[in-house]
């Protein structure tokens, strides 16, 4: 059964399902229509080249948004029918191949024998390599929630600590800790009594003065300069 959080998670889900269907149905298409018919209509040359390539390029603005309506739909039915799934396993984040501009190359997540798409937000609670559990929609696969599955982190120091490094607070290296232990700021904050939101700042604020731009870069610099504890998989 979804909880409420599940719930407002696959509600904005399909919300943003809504505005690709709008932008499918009354920009694209009908743009997309008006092209085609002029490039036909035809012309000098090179206006019937640059039609057809306007043509192409919102073709491939089309062939991105279409899955939209179909996703609607889907997360509809399982807001309906209530329903969730939940997964354990690996994280393993890899590239889809995109083409052109128009349709980029995006990540996806496989974990436990399952694929999912993933936004930017759940990209960010995730390390590759770090086991966590997936809770998530059967039919359009959103993902709802996620949660790290504590695992020993005990690593020994390569190379002795840079200078901008010398001066961490003690919350900076208790965020590396978590952090290096793969939890999400959802976990971060429930374990230090902090809103999701203060996790979010600490973290940017922590990602400066690492000198790094993203959460999976905080475990290899642990281990490499040894900030973990050697003796507990969690602090």
């Amino acid at each position: 059964m979804l909880s409420e959080d599940e719930q407002r998670e696959l509600r904005a889900w399909r919300s943003r399902q809504v505005l690709f269907m709008f932008a499918l149905f009354v920009l694209v298409l009908p743009l997309f229509a008006f092209l085609v018919l002029s490039a036909i209509r035809g012309g000098d040359g090179e206006s019937r080249q640059a039609l057809w390539l306007s043509v192409l390029a919102f073709g491939g603005v089309a062939l991105f948004l279409a899955p939209a309506p179909l996703r609607w739909w889907t997360a509809g039915r399982d807001l309906a029918d209530n329903r969730v799934q939940e997964i354990r396993g690996y994280a393993d984040i890899r590239m889809r191949g995109g083409f052109g501009l128009i349709h980029l190359p995006s990540e996806t997540l496989h974990l436990g024998g399952e694929r999912f798409p993933l936004l930017p937000f759940w990209r960010e609670q995730l390390t590759p390599g770090l086991a966590y559990t997936v809770r998530f929609a059967p039919r359009s696969r959103a993902i709802l929630s996620v949660s790290h599955l504590r695992s020993a982190t005990a690593k020994a120091p390569v190379e002795p600590l840079p200078d901008h490094l010398q001066d961490l607070s003690d919350r900076d290296c208790q965020l590396i800790r978590l952090l290096s232990a793969g939890l999400t700021d959802k976990d971060i904050a429930r374990e230090l009594n902090l809103s999701p939101t203060t996790v979010r700042t600490y973290n940017s604020e922590l990602y400066l003065k690492l000198d790094i731009k993203r959460r999976g870069q905080v475990r290899p610099m642990a281990l490499r300069y040894g900030l973990l504890d050697q003796t507990d998989d969690h602090p």
